[in-house]
């Protein structure tokens, strides 16, 4: 009887935790929602009520805020970044693990090296580099910087150690090339880790702010991180319509999540083996 009651307490104590953590993660997104309904006061004074406000702060959002173009952009940028840089980062990490040379590790280790340094200390010399090549207030400006990752170099590398290396042997003895051995067999056979790297550099991508804050000088250019900090005035936030467009932002990211959750989780498993 005492270890029936034991186990009826352990899943009684584990099901409150459960709850717990599900309403931890969800109460953000939800007091988010009813946000969008509120005035600025009623937001601040932490009313989770919902309230009769939306019709407004929708103005307030669309009315000097262009949010699909904001939206374009922000996505324009992402995935075009996304595109770019699994393509490159994942060529050089199969290249780092694949083919043998003297210099190898010591180059992969210089590039580790700089994964310590800060971003804000890259700064000023990247935006001179930009402003050389007068790529201010264009979109490259955001996306150039951001296609090589040192971090998606190294989860890929981690992933192509568990590709035989056998399969490229034999590829090679029927006559197949480099770059055919990486997309008709690589490719098709490692796509979780793909999709992992994608969802981690679009998940950076679309919440930059501080080198797109820098770079972008127009409002046609802008982004919706952009736009959230312009809705923050001086004196007064508009929480309402600061809402909204937190919502418009978060929408893409959890369709992409929820969608392709079982391949981010097989990438990172993949990586850790």
């Amino acid at each position: 009887m005492s270890s029936v009651r034991s186990r009826s307490f352990s899943r009684i104590f584990l099901w409150i935790f459960l709850l717990a953590g599900a309403f931890i993660s969800i109460f953000p997104f939800f007091w988010m929602i009813v946000g969008t309904t509120l005035n600025p006061n009623d937001v601040v004074r932490g009313i989770i009520v919902p309230g009769k406000e939306f019709g407004l702060n929708l103005e307030k959002a669309t009315k000097n805020y262009n949010l699909v173009l904001f939206f374009y952009n922000s996505l324009k940028i992402a995935v075009i970044t996304v595109v770019l840089g699994v393509l490159v980062n994942a060529l050089a990490a199969f290249g780092f693990e694949k083919y043998r040379s003297k210099a190898r590790e010591k180059i992969f280790a210089i590039l580790l090296l700089t994964l310590i340094i800060p971003q804000i200390a890259i700064v000023i010399p990247l935006f001179r580099l930009v402003s050389y090549f007068k790529l201010v207030n264009n979109h490259l400006a955001i996306i150039l910087p951001s296609v090589m990752s040192v971090f998606i170099i190294f989860f890929m590398r981690q992933n192509f150690k568990m590709f035989p290396t056998e399969i490229m042997e034999a590829a090679r003895v029927d006559g197949a090339g480099e770059l055919r051995i990486f997309t008709r067999i690589v490719f098709p056979t490692m796509k979780a880790s793909f999709a992992s790297a994608g969802i981690y550099m679009f998940l950076g991508q679309w919440n930059s702010y501080l080198w797109p804050l820098m770079t972008i000088l127009t409002d046609a250019k802008k982004t919706l991180p952009i736009a959230m900090s312009s809705m923050m005035y001086a004196y007064t936030v508009e929480y309402g319509g600061l809402m909204i467009i937190v919502c418009v932002s978060v929408l893409p990211v959890l369709i992409l999540f929820l969608s392709m959750q079982r391949q981010f989780v097989a990438g990172l498993l993949g990586s850790i083996k």
